[in-house]
């Protein structure tokens, strides 16, 4: 299956993994969006059906949800790729 993030998504994780950089020691911001992205990964399995996210705004917009860490990912899913369109924190969501 095929993975995509929109470069949206990838500014959030980029921003968030320079973040991480400025607080921490050197290579921990690539570390960081090394295994953000890991993560998106993984969600990436055949023949598995996501419910749709529990806010209404992106459910809305028929998005399934899933988190890492603190951090929202607001993707959809076909039988060949994962598109992911949103990454959010969540303490912005409520």
């Amino acid at each position: 299956m095929v993975v995509k993030i929109t470069p949206k998504a990838l500014r959030v994780i980029d921003a968030v993994a320079d973040f991480v950089e400025s607080k921490n020691t050197s290579g921990s911001g690539a570390r960081f969006a090394l295994k953000f992205k890991l993560a998106i990964e993984s969600l990436a399995l055949p023949n598995v059906d996501y419910a749709l996210c529990n806010h209404h705004v992106l459910a809305s917009l028929k998005y399934s949800c899933s988190h890492f860490n603190d951090w929202v990912i607001a993707f959809r899913i076909t039988d060949t790729e994962l598109v992911v369109y949103e990454i959010i924190h969540s303490s912005l969501l409520f």
